[in-house]
């Protein structure tokens, strides 16, 4: 981030809060209760903010606010008030990132491409019968890494600028071409490029005839049948995206480590990183920039 932290969170809290007077209120109509001193908009911005600034833990980062950033939230809550807020907006900040995604027009792209990566939630060494009880997190096995990791396993869709437009959240021990298929499911008449991991001839020939989708990954040496040795540099290329996009995520957002101990903890850091990094790739497609030139970014 090539900006200083107080431009930085008062640029963010003001697209935060025009989308918020814009769709977000209309969304949480019929809500009973009185409107809460600290603002929704003002949740939802350090939600974001926390990931981007790089704080880990949720205690030093709101330790580090109040401190240094107090005048521009007089009203800051305490670690667990805010920790419960955060968690009960988290699908509201996704439907910012639903919203994002439409504003960039990713979703009349007719190309997409499909990758996984393990979500860590402690070290796989640790698991046993006092590890900590979050739902559908398992033992599994990342073959790019060669690494066992006890977790999650993370499915993202991309355009082939490396926007990221959906994704799919399962146990480790879930196959990601399951994962893939179900994600997919929900599209119609696309165009998929993934890794050999999502190489299964029988889901990808169902997928398409269920949906219209095609699915298309570089072959085994040991198949018969081969890519086009020029279909498969190309495929390369373009996959090389989404790997950026990902490695980008987990780099500037922290994306393997939520750091969370409980499952609606995991998912709403989840969203919160994701989102971060949707709003980045409009921003800096606002400004002429590349969407995943995040290094240098600024509002």
């Amino acid at each position: 981030m090539n900006m200083p932290v107080e431009t930085f969170l008062t640029a963010l809290y003001t697209y935060v809060d025009d989308w918020y007077q814009t769709e977000g209120a209309r969304l949480l109509a019929g809500k009973v209760g009185s409107k809460p001193e600290f603002s929704d908009s003002e949740v939802l911005t350090l939600s974001l903010a926390q990931h981007w600034c790089g704080f880990a833990k949720e205690a030093a980062w709101l330790r580090f606010v109040r401190q240094n950033y107090l005048p521009l939230f007089p009203r800051l809550l305490s670690q667990s008030e805010f920790n419960r807020r955060a968690r009960n907006l988290c699908w509201l900040l996704n439907r910012l990132r639903l919203w994002v995604v439409q504003q960039v027009e990713a979703l009349a792209q007719t190309y997409r491409l499909i990758d996984g990566t393990p979500l860590h939630v402690r070290h796989w060494r640790r698991y046993g019968r006092g590890h900590l009880l979050l739902r559908e997190a398992s033992l599994g096995y990342c073959a790019s890494k060669k690494e066992t990791f006890y977790g999650y396993r993370l499915v993202v869709l991309t355009t082939l600028d490396g926007i990221i437009t959906d994704w799919a959240l399962v146990s480790a021990a879930t196959d990601e071409r399951e994962a893939a298929f179900d994600l997919l499911e929900e599209y119609q008449n696309l165009t998929v490029l993934g890794d050999k991991g999502f190489l299964d001839q029988f889901r990808q020939t169902l997928l398409t005839e269920l949906t219209g989708n095609r699915l298309y990954t570089p072959k085994r040496k040991n198949q018969k049948q081969q890519n086009a040795p020029e279909w498969d540099a190309q495929m390369n290329r373009l996959r090389r995206l989404v790997e950026t996009a990902i490695g980008q995520a987990k780099e500037v957002f922290g994306l393997e480590k939520p750091r969370a101990r409980s499952w609606w903890g995991v998912l709403s850091r989840l969203i919160a990183k994701l989102t971060g990094l949707t709003l980045a790739a409009w921003i800096n497609k606002q400004h002429g920039r590349s969407p995943l030139a995040l290094a240098d970014f600024s509002f």
